[in-house]
């Protein structure tokens, strides 16, 4: 299995040849739209007495053709695009008929599933996405974004009521991968472009059913027989063109089901909970079905097929066979399906939510290697998630509770940031007074001393469990947000470590959920052009420590990433914060197997002491969400 930044390449590879496969099928809809035309027009002179069309190639003609149907391909693709990135993986749960699932749920099944993606996303070094749920009976699940910053899950209702936790997080666990995995944002892209495709169908309708003016300037029912006819041609022609859209969703997202399989196994190191969800799909009537009118343009996301008219033919199905996969993760299947009784099935998952919250799965927090680390970003192992639930247990309850409401997540917030130092915390909360809003400041005076005796090093998992409450703020509920943390952080004219990794994660993943976020480029393609920022970096990352020989560790973490056979003249310099910002928004820009070499470096430098402490950790995570790039708990953070 390749590591996370040869995901990354693989999906850039991915992304080219979806740009291919596309312009493929444009030419070949092109040729046949202009075969459509010219078969209409033939088949028009029968009727009447002058013949205007002499040959089958005619230059003029086929470029108004090509014009036309590109015109209306590219104007549909990039409506569909823009309006996708508007709403991001949002957008697609709410086509489906998705909710919101309410923070604050007594609903034990929904708790539960919240529970699954909260211990996930830490373990993963994600925020937390946001959850949606499908008023579907089948069992099915999707992720859906353009990245990591806009990403949702959506659940049917079939898969909550009918999956064991067990099997549920086997389910989610597949969904986290083709998240970290950049598998959301090619779907995203390629539902976009398909869009585009399947208007030459809506066009052959237009013409086919508009209506007409008669010689006696009397508008009648109906087309033209002429344009009807033409039009009944290019319906066919589109029909073609949605045959072509399923085949290329087929060609680039069937075999990364298998990976994201795999992957769910790493994670939950669980092998029979995906298997036995994907059984219990297959024993049940409703099966993974969604029925809904936006299901064949989104059959790609989920998790299962999704459109019943495929599942008899496997062959052209946009997922592998459930007996293939069943059989890739427990060999020994015999391809037989038990029939699921749905009321004792209903029954006994209900019965053990139920009891699920009064369990202790406490694991406790062992230190990594830097290898190790490396190896855990993107694919998060069943250690990771141990960890992660143990520290989901040392949040305390009612921070935890907060953490699900939009108005009580802006107070925690505004908590972390009040200053130990008492005449600064009273002109903080002054401020605050002017310009937050009324109820969120009560709720602040409340669980202030609450999250000021927190553990440091749960500061970043609390900040993770905010974000689906923060991106659910309205726009003006967010400018007044963002103004305050900034009155906030700026009332010392210090940045300290914190402060600044609090920025860098809101900048991260809530500041894109509300204004439009140029997507980045990638300018550097070699190590040596961002060698001088990379070295700003680590010094920063090594002056945190406590490592009785800085310049050793700097020559060794700055091997990792030039090479061990390269010798530099760099050594450890003296950066603030402002050089850091500067540097890591150049670094930002470098090419995965560049990031891969960065990270290395970092991890490298944070863990050569042997221990990692709160301000170590906590720069790396900014480092890592500059980068785009997840970092999973390194272990106990003193």
């Amino acid at each position: 299995m390749r590591d996370f930044f040869g995901q990354q390449e693989q999906a850039r590879r991915n992304t080219m040849l979806l740009v291919l496969l596309f312009s493929c099928a444009v030419i070949l809809i092109v040729l046949a739209v202009y075969l459509a035309v010219t078969a209409g027009l033939l088949v028009t002179q029968l009727f009447v007495d002058e013949w205007f069309i002499r040959d089958l190639w005619d230059v003029e003609r086929f470029f108004w053709v090509v014009g036309i149907t590109l015109l209306i391909v590219t104007s549909g693709s990039i409506y569909r695009t823009y309006q996708l990135k508007q709403g991001g993986g949002a957008a697609v749960a709410e086509m489906l008929g998705g909710e919101r699932v309410p923070a604050a749920t007594d609903d034990p099944l929904l708790r539960r599933l919240q529970n699954v993606v909260e211990e996930m996303a830490i373990a993963a070094g994600l925020s937390v996405p946001p959850l949606y749920l499908l008023p579907q009976a089948g069992i099915n699940a999707l992720a859906a974004g353009f990245g990591r910053s806009d990403a949702v899950i959506a659940v049917t209702n079939g898969a909550i009521e009918l999956l064991n936790r067990d099997e549920l997080q086997g389910v989610i666990a597949h969904e986290f991968s083709h998240i970290l995995n950049g598998d959301t944002t090619l779907k995203m892209r390629l539902m976009g472009l398909l869009f585009g495709i399947t208007l030459i169908s809506d066009t052959g309708i237009v013409m086919m059913t508009a209506r007409h003016t008669t010689h006696r300037v009397r508008t009648e029912r109906g087309s033209h027989p002429a344009i009807a006819l033409i039009g009944f041609f290019i319906f066919l022609v589109g029909t073609i063109g949605a045959v072509f859209a399923d085949m290329i969703k087929r060609a680039v997202s069937r075999q990364r089901e298998f990976l994201a399989d795999a992957a769910a196994v790493q994670f939950t190191r669980n092998p029979a909970g995906i298997a036995g969800a994907l059984k219990v799909i297959g024993g049940y009537k409703g099966g993974s079905r969604v029925n809904h009118a936006a299901t064949q343009q989104t059959s790609h996301f989920f998790f299962g097929n999704a459109v019943k008219s495929w599942e008899k033919r496997n062959w052209w199905a946009t997922h592998p066979p459930l007996e293939e996969r069943i059989k890739r993760l427990d060999p020994a299947f015999s391809g037989f399906f038990d029939t699921i009784n749905v009321a004792s099935r209903t029954t006994s998952v209900m019965q053990e939510a139920i009891s699920s919250f009064a369990a202790h799965r406490s694991a406790p927090l062992h230190q990594k290697s830097a290898d190790a680390v490396m190896s855990c970003i993107g694919f998060p192992d069943a250690e990771a998630l141990q960890q992660s639930a143990s520290i989901l247990e040392r949040i305390p309850q009612h921070l935890r509770q907060f953490a699900h409401d939009p108005f009580t997540a802006r107070a925690v917030v505004y908590a972390l940031l009040l200053d130990r130092e008492k005449s600064i915390r009273r002109t903080q909360l002054k401020a605050l007074e002017t310009k937050a809003d009324a109820s969120v400041l009560r709720e602040l005076f409340e669980i202030q001393s609450l999250v000021a005796s927190l553990e440091t090093g749960l500061r970043i998992p609390l900040l993770e469990l905010l974000m689906p409450a923060l991106k659910s703020l309205s726009e003006s509920q967010y400018r007044q947000f963002r103004q305050c943390t900034a009155i906030l952080i700026k009332a010392d004219n210090k940045l300290s470590i914190f402060e600044y990794m609090l920025h860098r994660m809101l900048l991260t993943y809530l500041h894109p959920t509300f204004v439009s976020v140029k997507q980045g480029t990638i300018h550097f393609d070699t190590a040596a052009e961002v060698e001088e920022e990379v070295a700003c970096i680590v010094s920063i990352l090594i002056k945190q420590g406590r490592h009785k020989q800085p310049e050793t560790v700097f020559v060794e973490a700055m091997s990792h990433y030039l090479g061990r056979d390269t010798n530099t003249k760099l050594s450890l310099k003296a950066c603030d914060m402002a050089a850091l910002d500067l540097a890591l928004n150049k670094a930002a820009r470098v090419t995965p197997a560049i990031k891969r070499k960065l990270v290395k470096a970092c991890v490298v430098a944070v863990m050569a002491d042997g221990t990692v402490c709160v301000d170590e950790f906590e720069l790396l995570r900014a480092v890592c969400d500059a980068l785009d790039c997840p970092m999973p708990q390194i272990g106990f953070v003193v």
